[in-house]
C-alpha cells in the first residue's frame, strides 16, 4: 500500500503492569490498515500525565520524525486532545478514533455508515462541550458574545445523534422480524463472532461457499453476511459479524447494537480465535471477546472454535488449549484454510443447537388448514401427512416455531 499519511505511534505503559509488546504491534496493524506509514514507535512507562497523557518530552521526541499525526494507544480525554493540538504543530488521535477511520472506509451500507457516524458523534460531543466551556470562560455578557455559533453546532450534533438512534431502532426492529421469519422457515441461526482477523470470513466461505472477500487486515467485515448451510438434518443460517477488539468503549458497542444483535439473538455463537497467536496474546483476545459478548448482552450458547490449528504442532496446540481452558471449555480445533476439523465442528453445532422434537398436529381440511400445512412444510421435517376428515401431520422441528404456526389456526 502506498501511504501518503505518516504517523508516529505513542503509548504510555502503566508502571504497575507488565509490558505487553503486542499492544503496540496491534496499533501498528491498525494504523497501516487505515493507510498510515508508521515512522516510529514511542513508548513511556509512567503514570498518566493529565495534560498530554505522556510526558511533554516524549511528544517532542515524536515530532523529530515530522509526522502528519500522532496516534495514541491510550484514550485521550477531551482536555488532552485540545491541549496537544493547541501546543504542538501536529494532528493527534487516539486508538478509538483510528478504529473509526477504518470503519468509515469499510462501511458500504447505509446502516453501517450511520453506525459509524453515531459512534463518532457520541465520541466528539463531550470534546465539543468542553471546548465550548473553555471559550465561555472568557466571554463578555451582551449581544454578539463569542460562542453562539458553536452552541448551535453542539445542539445540532445532539439532534443528529437522536435522529440516528431513532433510525437504528427501526433497523433493529426489522432485524427482529427477519430473524423470526427465518426461524419460521425452519432455520437455526448461528453467528460467527470473535476477535478481529481470527478467520471468521474464511470459515464462512469454506462452510457455505459464500465467496466473501478475505483480507489479512482488521475489520474487513462491518455489515453482517448470512449464508445457508446444512448440518445433518438441520437448516442453518450462518452469519459473519464485525470483529471484536480489546479496550473498546461501551458506546461503540451501543452504536453497533443493530449489527451485534445478530450475535445476541442467535441460537448459537461460534466464538472464533486464532490458535496460532502467542499464548498470552491468545488469552488476552479470548478475554476481550468474552467481554464484548457480555457488553452486547449475549447469553447465547457458545462453541469455541480455535482456528489456524494447521500452523501448530499438536503439542503446541495442546499447551495453548491448556493455557486458555478456563476461557474455552471443550473447544473445536479447525483450520478454515485446509478444512481440518470441519466435520467435527458441524457435528458439535448440531449437538449444541436445541434438539428437534416430533409433533403430531391436526388441521382442518380447509383453505386455512392447508395454508398452515404449507408453513409447517417449511418449518420442519415432514414425516407423515394423512388427509382424512382433518389433515393429520407428523413432523420434526423446533418446538417454539412449530407451536407458533400450529396455534395460529385457532
Amino acid at each position: 500500500m502506498n501511504c501518503s499519511k505518516t504517523a508516529v505511534l505513542m503509548m504510555r505503559e502503566n508502571p504497575n503492569q507488565a509490558s505487553d509488546p503486542h499492544k503496540m504491534e496491534e496499533l501498528r496493524g491498525l494504523a497501516e490498515a487505515a493507510g498510515y506509514s508508521v515512522l516510529a514507535e514511542v513508548a513511556q512507562r509512567r503514570g498518566r500525565d493529565h495534560r498530554y497523557q505522556v510526558g511533554r518530552g516524549k511528544i517532542n521526541e515524536a515530532l523529530c520524525y515530522h509526522p502528519d499525526k500522532l496516534i495514541f494507544y491510550n484514550p485521550l480525554s477531551p482536555g488532552q486532545a485540545v491541549t496537544i493540538r493547541s501546543e504542538f504543530p501536529v494532528a493527534v488521535i487516539d486508538r478509538f478514533n483510528l478504529i473509526l477511520e477504518i470503519f468509515a472506509t469499510r462501511a458500504t451500507t447505509k446502516e453501517a455508515k450511520m453506525q459509524v457516524e453515531l459512534a463518532k458523534l457520541t465520541y466528539d460531543a463531550p470534546h465539543v462541550k468542553r471546548a465550548l466551556s473553555a471559550r465561555k470562560l472568557g466571554e463578555q455578557p451582551g449581544f454578539g458574545g463569542a460562542g453562539a455559533y458553536e452552541d448551535f453546532a453542539y445542539r445540532d450534533m445532539l439532534g443528529r445523534i437522536a435522529k440516528i438512534k431513532d433510525v437504528l431502532k427501526d433497523v433493529e426492529a426489522t432485524g427482529v422480524d427477519r430473524r423470526q421469519r427465518r426461524r419460521e422457515l425452519g432455520f437455526d441461526l448461528v453467528a460467527l463472532a470473535g476477535y478481529t482477523n481470527a478467520g471468521k470470513s474464511t470459515l464462512l466461505n469454506i462452510l457455505t461457499g459464500a465467496g466473501v472477500q478475505v483480507e489479512d487486515q482488521p475489520f474487513t467485515t462491518l455489515t453482517p453476511t448470512t449464508r445457508a448451510v446444512k448440518a445433518g438434518k438441520r437448516k442453518i443460517l450462518l452469519t459473519d459479524t464485525v470483529g471484536f477488539i480489546d479496550d473498546l468503549p461501551h458506546f461503540l458497542i451501543k452504536a453497533f447494537r443493530s449489527t451485534l444483535s445478530e450475535i445476541s439473538q442467535a441460537d448459537l455463537v461460534l466464538l472464533v480465535a486464532d490458535l496460532s497467536d502467542p499464548p498470552k496474546l491468545l488469552r488476552r483476545k479470548m478475554a476481550a471477546s468474552h467481554k464484548a459478548l457480555w457488553d452486547c448482552s449475549s447469553s447465547t450458547p457458545i462453541v469455541t472454535v480455535l482456528n489456524k490449528a494447521d500452523r501448530l504442532y499438536p503439542k503446541d496446540a495442546e499447551e495453548r488449549m491448556e493455557f486458555i481452558k478456563d476461557l474455552a471449555a471443550n473447544p473445536v480445533l479447525v483450520s478454515a484454510s485446509s478444512g481440518q476439523g470441519l466435520d467435527e465442528l458441524m457435528d458439535r453445532i448440531t449437538r449444541r443447537l436445541s434438539p428437534l422434537k416430533e409433533f403430531q398436529i391436526r388441521l382442518p381440511y380447509s383453505d386455512k388448514g392447508l395454508s398452515q400445512l404449507s408453513k409447517l412444510y417449511q418449518a420442519g421435517e415432514m414425516l407423515d401427512v394423512r388427509y382424512e376428515d382433518e389433515v393429520v401431520i407428523k413432523l420434526r422441528g423446533r418446538a417454539r416455531e412449530i407451536a407458533q404456526i400450529s396455534m395460529a389456526r385457532k
